[in-house]
């Protein structure tokens, strides 16, 4: 029997950033992003579209480090071209300084900063039946100028009113120690496949076909390992499909001689980065 999380209509769970200052991460995220606060108490500030919770912030006074393992960015998915111009539009509209937009052959995608310096993805697919495979079997993902024009031109001119109810977290990008060691946890405890690689810095990783529901990469040179309460990635969630794959997994963990933490209802491990992972059964 094989860990069967990741499927053709899966994505990754809700991302736990820890900030330094609550109050002006919750004005960005809302006004900026366009997520809506679904709960708010002393613990953290959940945040999503409608009622399905994309992002948790919680308060830290620690400072950030240079060098820390963890958040590359975090990659909200839209479910369209017209919702990507939708956004586009009112990102332009607000002035807020954007990373970039690029065309990435499988997606297309718009990249900036949240106020303490957490990369922010913004994305749409291209139809799988367009994405290509090189011989060795790697999708062919690549960095191009995105069009702009066309992206903008997609949008269906209504006001914005936060990103569309069907956004799921698409991928989660990590900044990580060691490539060849990180690699080989997440395909020997999550099944992940590499579906491309930048050389020997970088990798995309996933299941059932999807170009990446995990990114990785050793380009910020991290040294320190992840801790929970330093300012930037706290956990993400890997969410199974049904109790049955949930109760396999720790089993799994326990064979691998790996070790969990109870977080609510959920177990959390920790990967090679002391990156925290909440696994969860999702009813």
């Amino acid at each position: 029997m094989e860990t069967k999380f990741f499927t053709t209509d899966t994505h990754m769970g809700a991302v736990h950033l820890n900030v330094n200052f609550m109050d002006n991460s919750i004005r960005f995220y809302t006004d900026i992003i366009g997520l809506k606060v679904i709960e708010r108490n002393s613990q953290y500030t959940m945040l999503g579209t409608g009622e399905q919770p994309l992002l948790y912030l919680y308060e830290t006074t620690s400072p950030r480090k240079a060098r820390q393992a963890g958040l590359y960015h975090m990659a909200f998915l839209v479910p369209s071209r017209t919702e990507l111009g939708n956004v586009f539009q009112h990102l332009i509209n607000t002035g807020y300084p954007l990373s970039g937009a690029s065309d990435h052959f499988v997606s297309e995608a718009i990249y900036l900063q949240d106020p303490e310096g957490n990369g922010i993805e913004i994305y749409r697919d291209v139809p799988s039946m367009e994405w290509t495979y090189d011989d060795n079997g790697f999708i062919n993902m690549g960095t191009v100028e995105m069009d702009y024009q066309g992206v903008l031109d997609a949008n269906d001119g209504s006001s914005f009113n936060g990103l569309h109810p069907d956004t799921v977290m698409g991928h989660v990008h990590l900044s990580v120690k060691e490539l060849p060691e990180t690699i080989k946890f997440y395909e020997d405890v999550f099944g992940l496949d590499v579906m491309t690689l930048y050389g020997s810095q970088a990798a995309f990783m996933s299941a059932a076909g999807y170009h990446h529901h995990l990114g990785l990469n050793t380009w910020g040179r991290a040294e320190d390992t992840a801790e929970l309460n330093d300012p930037g990635l706290r956990k993400y969630e890997i969410n199974f499909p049904n109790f049955e794959d949930f109760e396999y997994f720790k089993n799994k963990l326990t064979e691998l001689g790996l070790t969990t933490d109870r977080d609510g209802n959920s177990e959390l491990v920790r990967d090679p980065n002391g990156i925290g992972i909440r696994v969860m059964f999702k009813q």
